[in-house]
């Protein structure tokens, strides 16, 4: 018994695959610089808190010495972000401004990570809940 496999059509379908596969490739290359994907901050991460006015702040814009002028430095404490989640605590719009609390990576990069292809970008908190920094 022998199986005839009509050569024309095989091809045409395998080449249909292959520029869809292509195609889809390149969409998410293309789109996937400009799809961003957030991590979101650790709960043990360490970060300066006024119980004032109940605003958090990096420790690199408090130690970089980064801060307005009229901050006291006296006034801050130490807490971990879950402990500022609970107390609902605002985030200083300074520090949002700069990035300190974001991490964020392209969609093409994140896939490129997954598929071993590339290294991961460092991490700006550290395991241990210390700033990477």
């Amino acid at each position: 018994m022998s199986f005839e496999i009509n050569n024309g059509k095989f091809m045409e379908r395998f080449y249909t695959v292959i520029a869809i596969i292509v195609g889809i490739i390149f969409l998410i290359g293309l789109l996937g610089q400009e799809i961003m994907i957030g991590k979101n901050m650790p709960p043990n991460i360490i970060l300066y808190v006024d119980e004032t006015t109940n605003t958090y702040y990096a420790p690199p814009y408090i130690d970089g010495k980064k801060y307005p002028s009229n901050l006291s430095l006296n006034s801050l404490k130490r807490k971990t972000f879950s402990e500022v989640k609970i107390n609902k605590y605002k985030a200083d719009s300074n520090c949002v401004e700069l990035g300190y609390f974001d991490e964020k990576t392209t969609l093409t990069n994140n896939i490129l990570v997954r598929l071993g292809w590339v290294k991961p970008n460092p991490s700006r908190w550290n395991p241990d809940g210390s700033w990477n920094w």
